[in-house]
Parts: C-alpha cells; structure tokens; sequence
C-alpha cells in the first residue's frame, strides 16, 4: 500500500514538473500572426501624466478592423492582408476627451509589428497653448515663378509653413517640432532647398528659401514633420527661362503656300519659337515684333509658357514681290532658290531683344500663290493605234508659275483606253517649282472596246487657287 502511494506521489510529482515547463514555454515563445494577417501591438499614454490610456479606439481608414486599449493602455491589432508585401499603414488613435493623434507603421502578412509607446493629450489639459503637431500648412510664398540660375533674375522664392495641431491651433514651444524640406520633383537642374531643417517657433512657423537650378521647368517642395509623418501638400514652383538669344530664335509659317496672291483676306498663322541661352523657353510676355514684306501682320506679340508667340499674317496689299537677298539677316541666300527673288514670295521677319539689348532676328519665306493655270501641254493632239500609248507632259502653277495650295486636286481622264501616271494627284504644302511639272501616258490598250475613234483626254484642277481645265483632242482606232 505504501509503494502504490510512493508511485502516485511520483506521478503527480512528474505531471507538475512538466506542466510548469509547458507554461514556461507558452510564456516566452513569440506571438505569431495568423499566416494571412499582420498584427500591430502598442501602448496609448496620457502626453502629460504618461499613465494608461484605456478606451482608445485605434484604426485604420485602409482597413475595416479597430481595437481598443485595455487597462494597461495596450492594445493589439490584426489586420488581414490579400499579399506578402510590406506595406506602411496610419493608424488613428481617438477617445473622447482627446486630441487625435496618428501613427505610422509598416506591416507584413504573418509578422507581428510594435508601435512605439504613444502619447494623446486631453483636450484643454496640455501645458502649452496647444497640441502635438497634425497637420502642415503654407501660410506665404515670395514668388510662385523664379528664373534660372545665371540669369541675373531673382533666383529665390521664400516660403513660410505652419505647424499646426488638430484643432488648427499653431504649434507652440513647448511642442516644438523639426521641419525638414524636401524637393518632391522638379527639372533635375540642380535645385535645392536652404535651410533644409529647422525647427518651429513659438508660432509654430518654420521659413526656406528654394533655389533655382539651370534648367526650366516646376518644382514641388514637400514640408515635413520629422519622426511624425506629418507633412505638407506638393508646393509648385516655376522655373522660368532669361532673355531671348540669337541660336535659341526661330520663326515658321503654317503655311508654306496659301493662296493670298489675288485673293485678299485669307489668314496665315506666324509663330516665333524664342528661348534662352540655357535652350529653356523665355519667361512668359517677353514680347516679339513681326514685319512681312507681303500683305499685312500683326506688329507684335508675347511669349506664353513655352515660348512662343504667335501672329496672323493677313493677305492684302502689297502683293509680294520677291525676296530681296543682299536684305537677308539671317537666312543664307545660298540655300534659297533662285526664284525666291521672283513675285509671290515675302520675307517675314521676327525680332526681339537679347541680355546684351542688342536686336535679334528670325526669318522664314512664305508664298502668296495667284490663280491657278495650266500649260505647257504636250503634246496636244494624238492618233493612236492598237496596243500604242503616248507620254504627255503639262504645268499646273498659278500666274507667276508658283505651285498651288496644300490640298489641290490634279485629274487626268480618258473617254478612251487607260491614263496612267500623274492622273491622280493632291499637292502637298510646298514652295518647290519642282511640284508644277506632271505627266502621264494614254494607252490604246483595248481597241476591242473602244467607242468611236475620237478621244477626249481632260485635265481637271480644283484648288482654293481656283479651278481649270483642259481638254486634249485625238483619235483612237480598233485595227
């Protein structure tokens, strides 16, 4: 009886002994997050008694899971995720009677994150005039557009941002807080913030100044609270380009060839492209001057946001007579052609004023074409048997042999066999006398079909130039 009582204290002894290590165990071993879920643990305190905060609510406005502090001011969150990536995650902490606060943490599916211990602050009961820095905000800006380093243009915008709590109360010292200044984007120019950290004063302000870099464009500058991650709005600021200069200076017509020479009254868009040293745009409203030695144009104009300027070229008298190259500033007479000198051709002129206020200067030619006509047809009769053709040539121009307007449609048709060649043709926008010379080759490729033996081959233009026809007469015969 004793030795069975010996065993069964033996027993029991052993069944103690390892249940304590069982506990022992669960109490030291890691919490795990279920394989799916990312939990978050922390600690909420009072900011000014650092004792427990039971009761806050503590949540995400990403995800649809909250917990509570219990009396210890700890709580633990899990949040389900769909991945394995690691994610940041702002957590909002409320309770009545408190100023929100917020925190961030980075999170991962099946790990366990730990918030710092976080302090709130009873509403009216801090020491200072207000809370723990909320929001950011920009309160005045010197400029919204600098200019180029280099330029000898202001080169500095100073900006002022307000550290706020969350009730819209400034900062004060006793919640002081550093401010850095980031250049969220910008041209890549070399642009930089100073001072790029400092921190609040007593009116919870902090002051930067950004500096322009060498290349024009927008920059973004971000206020951030450090260790808060509180942080302003992207604040734009332009880049803009300096004076005109000589190699960054053109001027282009929309028109090559519009059909002004006789008919006054059509409109042709001039656009002057001027830039600066740095091949950035000018800064916007620099202002251009225009002159055309055809018709009428607008004097002048400004640049916009690109640098561009842009005026109505207006057909009307004079009607132009041709370049004159010993006047030419800038254009080469050596790559114009010849017949540039000849009617129908004007010179239009833009100018504008370098760094040094010395004049600059860009050229292009625009043609006045007149009405349209055709000639030099040959040869302008024909007799042909089975299975011959014969080769044609004419000239479509206008009066001063110029070519037609973008959009001119050239048709070569037969009564009789094929047309092969220059029978269908729209002109492009050109000033090329080249673009005026066609041919085409009538064939009596099928006698058995053929109507009679007189033939009719016409030619028919229509252009905003004006309309024309010819009508080239002959025969054809089936044996």
């Amino acid at each position: 009886m004793k030795t069975r009582m010996n065993m069964l204290r033996l027993i029991a002894g052993l069944l103690v002994f390892f249940g304590m290590i069982f506990v022992f165990q669960n109490c030291s071993d890691p919490v795990l997050a279920p394989s799916n879920a990312s939990v978050i643990q922390g600690r909420i305190v009072d900011s000014i008694s650092l004792r427990p905060v039971e009761g806050a609510l503590v949540s995400s406005i990403s995800f649809p899971e909250s917990a509570t502090t219990d009396a210890q001011g700890q709580f633990s969150l899990e949040i389900n995720l769909t991945d394995s990536s690691t994610i940041l995650v702002r957590l909002t902490i409320t309770k009545s009677g408190f100023e929100a606060s917020a925190v961030t943490v980075a999170i991962k599916q099946g790990e366990v994150s730990t918030v710092p211990e976080t302090p709130i602050t009873q509403i009216n009961a801090s020491t200072g005039a207000s809370g723990f820095a909320s929001n950011v905000v920009l309160v005045d800006i010197q400029a919204s557009s600098i200019f180029v380093k280099g330029s000898g243009a202001n080169e500095t915008s100073n900006l002022v941002f307000e550290v706020r709590d969350s009730t819209g109360t400034p900062i004060d010292l006793a919640h002081q807080e550093k401010v850095c200044f980031l250049v969220a984007s910008g041209p890549n120019g070399g642009e930089f913030v100073a001072p790029d950290s400092i921190l609040t004063d007593n009116n919870g302000r902090v002051r930067t100044a950004v500096n322009s870099g060498t290349i024009a464009g927008t920059v973004q500058i971000i206020a951030e609270v450090i260790g808060r991650t509180v942080f302003s709005e992207p604040i734009p600021i332009a880049i803009t380009g300096w004076l005109p200069d000589a190699a960054h200076f053109s001027v282009v017509s929309d028109q090559l060839n519009f059909a002004g020479y006789n008919i006054f009254g059509l409109t042709n868009m001039i656009t002057a492209f001027v830039g600066d040293k740095f091949s950035n745009p000018v800064p916007p409203n620099t202002a251009v001057q225009f002159q055309s030695t055809g018709g009428i144009v607008a004097g002048s104009s400004v640049t916009d946001n690109l640098g561009r300027s842009s005026v109505t070229l207006l057909s009307a008298s004079p009607q132009p007579s041709g370049i004159n190259f010993g006047a030419l500033r800038v254009l080469n007479p050596a790559s114009l052609p010849a017949y540039f000198n000849e009617p129908g051709f004007a010179l239009l002129t833009a100018q504008s004023v370098d760094e040094n206020q010395q004049f600059i200067y860009a050229e292009t030619v625009v043609l006045f074409s007149g009405r349209t006509q055709i000639s030099a047809v040959s040869p302008t009769t024909f007799n042909l048997g089975p299975d011959q053709f014969l080769d044609f040539t004419f000239t479509v121009s206008d009066q001063n042999r110029n070519p037609l307007v973008a959009g001119t449609q050239i048709v070569v048709s037969s009564n009789n066999g094929d047309v092969t060649g220059d029978n269908q043709v729209i002109l492009d926008d050109t000033q090329s006398r080249g673009e005026t010379f066609f041919a085409f080759r009538l064939s009596n490729s099928k006698p058995d079909e053929i109507e009679g033996t007189s033939t009719t081959v016409s030619i028919t233009v229509s252009s905003p130039n004006g309309d024309a026809s010819f009508d080239i007469f002959g025969t054809m015969t089936r044996i």
